[in-house]
């Protein structure tokens, strides 16, 4: 157990809270017990006594070592039987973790099949092989419950299983030990870190004009307006006061003629665009300059979603991997969560919108990707690009991964002079640089 080091920050005040606390019963299982240090020294007493008995000769003696080594063979005997039914329940604060930040899992167990003891606790987590000199120590009193409390530092992104539990079982004497396992596991959710920009309400990256459609729809001056019953659930502000008079019940406006402001975020997800790729633990490629671009987009989805807007996270070539809205900003981190290097988007993006803002987030890009991209741009949008480096300073490929094969792949500083070219506004940048101060030089919400 440590310290509590402050929590998190909430990425946006209206996230929902998951369930914090799931209760599992088993019946433990593990390997053959073993004698502790005090068991293997009375063990070693009692041979003593035994070969001392023998030598002088004292049947005392012999009896004393005797009864000492049967008693702890007795104690092991007894222990390779034991089998405790342990209720196990994990609660975790915050109830969702934050990449890189901390998080406490309290465990508490109950034995309702009346065992107890001093035990050790060591949980399995996902991401890690814990070690056992992380277990921490509990007296288990039976019928009533006890807790430990694991801190788990450096998340990554992304769920994991937690569980099961490793109980290192000690005997009453404390001369034996067994280590079992308590099943069940539960999931942990880790969404990519949002920074705070502090940019307030309100962005120019809106436009004059989106933001007088916005004005418009949330006073509603259409006349005719397509509108329907309100349901449970729709947000206020989209509520028709006029056609709720003249209906005589509340009605709320079609999203699809009255929608939100829109802006575009595009994310690299391709595998070989990432020159510090590699393969995790897991078999999956990861990339460290790829999390910080996750870190980025998330920040900029939850900045627009604060400002009003839709915030569509899409790859190069159009397909949708996570969207946002002032409403759902738990869901969006939550796709961010899920997000995989190599993933490719659920659906197509609709085209790009007059005005709508593009922010790009890209590495390396294959050819298609970066024509692509150049069609991302609606008219009279403004398009900024960020164009990772990992802090190594590779500027291309070395060599495709995971097995992809095909068209060359561009390094940043080719892609960053073919978007200049293409008159995007491009800002090189450092995957070692901290997000925060990346976003606000480069400044892609006041374009």
């Amino acid at each position: 157990m440590t310290d509590r080091v402050a929590a998190p920050p909430t990425p946006h005040g209206d996230v929902p809270a998951r369930p914090g606390v799931r209760a599992q019963t088993g019946i433990t299982r593990g390997g053959a017990p073993r004698p502790t240090l005090r068991g293997g020294a009375v063990v070693g007493v009692g041979v003593a006594l035994v070969a001392t008995g023998a030598v002088v000769p004292s049947p005392a003696l012999v009896f004393a070592g005797t009864t000492l080594v049967v008693l702890v063979v007795a104690v092991l005997v007894s222990l390779l039987f034991r089998r405790p039914l342990i209720t196990v329940a994990r609660r975790f604060s915050p109830d969702r973790g934050m990449a890189g930040w901390s998080v406490d899992e309290t465990v508490t167990l109950t034995a309702p099949g009346g065992a107890g003891g001093r035990i050790g606790l060591r949980d399995d987590v996902g991401w890690r092989r814990t070690r056992a000199s992380e277990a921490v120590g509990i007296t288990l009193v039976p019928g009533r419950a006890s807790s430990a409390v694991f801190r788990h530092e450096g998340l990554p992104r992304g769920r994991h299983r937690v569980g099961p539990l490793h109980v290192d079982l000690i005997e009453s004497f404390g001369v034996a030990r067994r280590r079992v396992v308590a099943p069940g596991s539960t999931e942990l959710l880790v969404v990519p870190e949002v920074h705070d920009l502090g940019l307030g309400a309100e962005s120019r990256a809106l436009g004059d004009g989106a933001r007088r459609q916005r004005e418009h729809s949330l006073a509603g001056g259409d006349d005719d307006p397509v509108t329907r019953e309100y349901r449970r659930g729709d947000p206020m502000r989209r509520v028709h006061w006029k056609a709720s008079a003249r209906h005589d019940e509340l009605m709320v406006r079609q999203e699809e003629q009255h929608g939100l402001p829109s802006a575009r975020l595009v994310l690299s997800t391709g595998v070989d665009g990432w020159s510090d790729a590699r393969t995790g633990s897991d078999g999956s490629a990861v990339s460290d300059a790829f999390e910080w671009a996750v870190s980025v987009v998330a920040t900029l989805g939850v900045e627009f979603g604060r400002s009003g807007s839709v915030a569509q996270a899409t790859t190069p070539e159009g397909d949708v991997v996570a969207r946002n809205d002032p409403d759902s900003t738990a869901a969006y981190l939550e796709s961010l969560a899920d997000l995989r290097l190599g993933d490719a988007g659920h659906r197509s993006a609709a085209p790009a919108a007059p005005r709508e803002p593009v922010v790009a987030v890209v590495s390396g890009l294959r050819p298609r990707e970066l024509e692509s991209l150049g069609r991302s741009r609606g008219v009279g949008s403004s398009a900024v690009a960020l164009v990772v480096s990992p802090p190594l300073g590779f500027s291309e490929t070395t060599a495709s991964r995971g097995g992809v094969t095909g068209a060359e792949t561009l390094g940043p500083d080719r892609v960053a002079a073919a978007l200049r070219d293409a008159g995007w506004r491009v800002v090189e940048v450092s995957s070692g640089d901290p997000v925060a101060d990346v976003v606000l030089g480069a400044r892609p919400l006041d374009d």
